[in-house]
């Protein structure tokens, strides 16, 4: 039997042909891995610094927290307000900025855990909001808001907890992927620690008239042109013009949005049983602390003749202190 002579070379060439094969997929698994390795290590070392970041955040909106809750009655209603949104907002922000971050491997234990810290302060922030608005507008006997405060305080406290153990993790970890420390955190701890008691909390804020809600308004009424004299009888005399103005500023003195507010201007002639219909404006609202004016123009007032003018201001819902909802004045208009 005869063989070809070029057999042999034939599989020697395809033995080589598959080490070569062979050490290109190592090379190319370990090139691969390398640069996993190297993304790994970026990612992580990304997500460290940003859960930094969010501690750092935390713990400044602890203190800004601790500072509400000890300066309480300091501040009227709207300002609290405001200031729990505001905290509310922001501590949501860093919720979210923690939620955006890719998590790796290595720092899988820690991210579960200041994933735990962070939801549980955001959660009781917000609830906060709730808790002391349910507290200062709750009937006798209704301790629905004690009981939302109290949650909110154990989940502030359940983040505390969560975040020691998030700093326990970072220490184990290597702390090359560590670009900064991480703060300490703590909302019930500290120099607030004795404020994180819910039955104190909310009997404090039952004793803070200045936080419950309070519907107020006040009128200011100011004749075009000004009176310049006031004669006997209390008359004031106003110069001759053109015509004959009437400017109410009506003010919202309480700490809750005054609606639907009925302005009435009622022109009386002393001495004389002719009747003058009363005019009236309607403003839809005034936000706390604010004012808004409003003008009667052209009033029908003979010169020579003495008046009497009243404005009334009053609110649909009712007014808890009416007593500065009236304005009146008494004026004789010059003939010249």
């Amino acid at each position: 039997m005869a063989y070809s002579d070029f057999g042999p070379p034939r599989r020697s060439r395809r033995r080589r042909n598959v080490v070569v094969l062979i050490v290109l997929v190592l090379i190319i698994g370990v090139l691969a891995l390398a640069v996993r390795y190297r993304t790994e290590r970026r990612e992580s070392i990304d997500y460290l610094a940003t859960a930094e970041e969010v501690a750092t955040k935390h713990s400044e909106l602890a203190d800004r927290l601790g500072a509400l809750l000890q300066g309480l009655g300091q501040e009227e209603r709207p300002e609290v307000a405001q200031r729990l949104e505001t905290l509310a907002l922001e501590s949501r922000g860093a919720r979210r900025q923690l939620e955006a971050v890719v998590v790796t491997r290595p720092v899988a234990e820690v991210a579960g855990l200041m994933m735990v810290s962070v939801a549980a302060w955001d959660d009781a922030i917000r609830g906060l909001d709730d808790a002391i608005v349910a507290i200062l507008d709750a009937e006798d006997g209704d301790l629905t808001g004690d009981e939302a405060l109290r949650e909110a305080f154990e989940l502030l406290r359940l983040g505390d907890r969560a975040y020691t153990s998030v700093l326990d993790g970072v220490v184990r970890l290597d702390q090359e992927l560590v670009s900064k420390p991480f703060p300490i955190v703590t909302y019930t701890g500290g120099q607030y620690a004795a404020l994180y008691d819910a039955p104190t909390i909310a009997d404090r804020l039952r004793r803070l008239g200045g936080l419950s809600e309070l519907s107020d308004i006040a009128i200011l009424g100011a004749t075009i042109p000004a009176p310049v004299s006031k004669g006997v009888g209390e008359i004031w005399s106003i110069p001759a013009s053109d015509r004959f103005d009437l400017e109410v500023t009506v003010s919202n003195t309480g700490n809750v949005i005054a609606e639907k507010i009925s302005v009435v201007v009622t022109l009386k002639k002393e001495r004389s049983s002719e009747t003058i219909p009363p005019l009236g404006q309607l403003i839809t609202s005034i936000d706390p602390q604010d004012s808004k004016q409003i003008l009667f123009e052209d009033l029908d007032v003979e010169p020579g003749q003495v008046y009497s003018v009243t404005v009334t201001a009053s609110l649909e819902a009712g007014d808890d202190a009416a007593e500065d909802n009236i304005w009146s004045l008494i004026f004789e208009r010059n003939a010249e």
